[in-house]
């Protein structure tokens, strides 16, 4: 090969080098980029970003804007791939909330499936996990795997130390609150709904009705109500039984927190409560058709209390 010949080709050669450093460094920048915003969304959330609030206490709208711009998706997806790496093996879904009761909740699911081996962890954090350690994401990974307590001590720490993060509890004054039953936890359904469906806007408390007599035929039963002056949820005590469902009890919570998203119009002189929006909005619920089946199919026992 000539002089010339082998300087073009060492040209040609550093020119192809070049640009795939180039197309390497862009590429890194980019995912630099992206772990910068997945990793400071906490911040950005408590409003150090978009909207410089003053104030360090996320309130709802500005988490159900950061949900709404893809800001939480992309710390959530970040968070999951730092936890895994943490796991053997099984499949993992992390939510954000901004939840002020439940800062985790694990599902575990052992089945497999064609698509997927392992167990399968649904996971719910608070978002002051976005922007954890390396040794919280490792608790939280031995945590969800394995249920170990050492590191539920770790995540216990964790929370009390970021209790500052969490959404101040509203100043309206209400009676005692009893959200825990023998069988199901109010606050728990309520605040998964809450971010399912309602991007974690609906401001309302929620408990247990008194505790109900000796146990007789009844002719009605209202199951749940919801006082619009106090913004206040109350659920009949006779759903908290070990034949209960869950997603029935979830149907009658989503039912009353869907009055704070409705209005009542007067028709005809009287007051709408369940307009044609209302209605609709409540068909969405995931387990709709299952709840009103089972709803009928065990009237007789609902009546029962």
């Amino acid at each position: 090969m000539s002089s010339l010949g082998k300087s073009e080709a060492m040209a040609s050669k550093l020119a192809s080098t070049s640009d795939g450093a180039r197309a390497a460094n862009s590429e890194s920048a980019r995912h630099r980029r992206t772990a910068s915003r997945a990793a400071s969304i906490a911040g950005d959330l408590r409003g150090r970003g978009r909207r410089r609030r003053s104030t360090e206490t996320l309130d709802s709208g500005s988490f159900a804007l950061a949900r709404t711009d893809g800001a939480v998706a992309d710390a959530a997806s970040l968070l999951a791939s730092r936890i895994r790496a943490h796991m053997a093996a099984g499949h993992l879904d992390v939510t954000l909330t901004d939840n002020r009761y439940t800062m985790l909740s694990v599902r575990r699911d052992g089945e497999c499936n064609e698509s997927r081996t392992g167990p399968q962890y649904r996971v719910r954090l608070h978002h002051m996990f976005a922007d954890a350690t390396p040794r919280v994401t490792q608790a939280l990974a031995h945590y969800i795997g394995k249920d170990d307590k050492e590191a539920s001590k770790v995540l216990g720490d964790f929370i009390d130390a970021n209790q500052h993060r969490v959404r101040a509890k509203s100043s309206r004054k209400t009676s005692k609150l009893v959200t825990k039953g023998a069988c199901h936890d109010l606050q728990d359904i309520f605040d998964g709904l809450n971010d399912q469906y309602f991007d974690g806007t609906i401001d309302a408390t929620i408990t247990w009705g008194q505790k109900c007599g000796k146990a007789q035929r009844r002719n009605s039963i209202k199951m749940g109500s919801y006082s619009i002056e106090d913004r206040s949820i109350r659920i009949h005590r006779s759903l908290d039984k070990a034949y209960v469902p869950r997603f029935f009890v979830e149907w009658i919570v989503y039912h009353e927190m869907l009055h704070q998203v409705h209005d009542a119009p007067v028709v005809n002189g009287r007051r709408q409560f369940h307009s044609k929006a209302f209605l609709e909005d409540e068909a969405a619920f995931e387990h709709y058709a299952l709840a009103r089946l089972w709803e009928r199919d065990h009237l007789e026992q609902l009546l029962t209390y």
